[in-house]
């Protein structure tokens, strides 16, 4: 609930200011995660056509580090993704949607069996 202070300024607790907040987090985070799940897809066809050699990256994790900015270890978790895309097209998807992030669907590209999409998804 708001308050009205004297002078007319709208006092806020700290409950709903955090609501919006985490309103924002969570629509700033699917559009993050839909961008991640994009960012597979671009990398799976690099890696599918085998497009990465001829830029002289030494791996793909190397050439998505070096194009994206990202650190060694989230190339790496992008390009297990990309490698795995068709295994998983469900987490795929959901990746796309917003609701699995890089990190959540990258330990399921690198541990899980094949057939377990719906089981994860």
């Amino acid at each position: 609930m708001s308050s009205t202070a004297s002078g007319g300024a709208v006092v806020v607790s700290a409950g709903e200011r955090l609501e919006v907040l985490f309103e924002e987090l969570a629509e700033l985070t699917g559009q993050r995660n839909a961008i991640d799940g994009r960012i597979v897809e671009i990398v799976a066809e690099i890696d599918g056509d085998q497009l990465w050699g001829a830029t002289g990256a030494r791996s793909v994790p190397a050439l998505v580090a070096w194009k994206t900015g990202c650190s060694p270890a989230n190339a790496h978790t992008i390009a297990t993704i990309a490698g795995r895309l068709t295994q998983f097209p469900r987490c795929a998807q959901g990746m796309r949607e917003g609701w699995l992030s890089a990190d959540q669907v990258g330990v399921i590209a690198a541990h899980a069996g094949d057939g377990s999409d719906e089981h994860y998804a």
